[in-house]
Formats: C-alpha cells, structure tokens, sequence
C-alpha cells in the first residue's frame, strides 16, 4: 500500500493545457455515462463553472461537489475499496498542488472541456427505441 502511494505521489503531474483538460473531462463524462445516464440533459451550460462548488458538474447534478462525489460514487465510502478514482483524473476538479494561477487556468479550461462534452452528447442522435411487437389480434 505504502508503495502504491509513493509511486502516486511521484506522478509527474502533467502541464495545465486544454488537451490535458479535454481528455480528463472525457474521462469523467464516461465515468457518468456509465453510473448516471442522461447527466447531460440536467445541465446548464451557460452556469457551469468547475471552480465553483454549486455550478460545477457535480454540484449541478446532486447539489453540492462533496455530496456529489459520494453520490456519484466518485469516492466510495464502503471500506472495500476495489479501485481509486481521483476527482482530479476525471475532471472534476483542478490538478492538486498548483500554484493558484495555473489551478483558476485548469479550472477555466476544465469548464470549457465539459461544455464540448455536454455538447457531443446533446448532438448525438437519440438511441432508437425498439420496434413495437404487433398486437395479437383475436380471431
């Protein structure tokens, strides 16, 4: 365990950039495709803001970031860990141990990169619902 922390602990923790910001949102958008489908539709775009706790995507969604980590099972609070997801590594929040102008840049770049993905999934065409089976007719 202690091994597992020292290695996280010396990730390189990679530039702020909108690449980076992009591929952690979309992380975190499948991550909620996955445990909360149509979270997109529940959105406004036009408030979101990831730096702020209410507006930001999980606060939209459940009320509150830290509510929203536990009831989107982002962190779980069952003593039998399977797996470690980081907020950060989801894009939910700014990469820790920034200096405080590069975290408001990653934060900046995080809320555009999540309204790109409330967008493809708002533009993506509705899954088809099946057709209908006949109705018996009696004779």
């Amino acid at each position: 365990m202690l091994r597992a922390l020292l290695r996280l602990a010396s990730r390189p923790t990679p530039p702020v950039s909108l690449a980076d910001a992009r591929a952690r949102a979309a992380r975190g958008a499948a991550f909620l495709d996955g445990t909360d489908p149509g979270w997109h539709a529940r959105l406004r775009t036009d408030t979101l803001a990831l730096a702020d706790g209410q507006a930001c995507v999980l606060g939209q969604l459940h009320g509150e970031f830290r509510l929203g980590l536990l009831q989107s099972r982002v962190l779980d609070g069952s003593s039998a860990r399977v797996a470690f997801v980081s907020p950060a590594d989801l894009g939910f929040h700014a990469r820790p141990s920034l200096a405080a102008a590069e975290e408001a840049l990653d934060y900046t770049l995080l809320t555009r990169a999540w309204r790109e993905e409330v967008a493809r999934r708002r533009a993506a065409p509705a899954p088809s619902a099946p057709p209908p089976h006949p109705i018996p007719v009696a004779p």
